[in-house]
């Protein structure tokens, strides 16, 4: 998790995935991940509860927020939403750098 760590994280009102505060360098910064890209990034079983949400994001906790301190480095006062090619570049990351250490 480097420098950043994270304040709170808790399932909006309408259950469509979490969101969590960190602190970054220079402040607070507010991000979402949605159901959907839980779903689809972190294998979310379809209609989930909050509590499994929580517990889902809690448990990719180091991933996430690597890939959002590396959208936003620096704190700014909007929410910003995590995408799933946000996530997708990593997995393409992790298999190149593993190509190179195998070769």
């Amino acid at each position: 998790m480097g420098s950043h760590s994270l304040i709170w994280a808790a399932v909006p009102h309408n259950s469509d995935g979490v969101v969590f505060q960190i602190r970054i360098v220079h402040g607070l910064q507010r991000f979402y991940v949605s159901r959907r890209v839980l779903e689809d990034v972190f294998d979310l079983e379809p209609r989930a509860s909050d509590a499994k949400q929580l517990q889902h994001f809690y448990s990719h906790l180091t991933r996430i927020l690597a890939r959002a301190s590396a959208k936003r480095s620096f704190s700014g006062p909007d929410t910003v939403p995590l995408q799933a090619a946000d996530f997708i570049s990593t997995s393409r990351e992790q298999f190149t750098s593993s190509r190179h250490a195998v070769a």
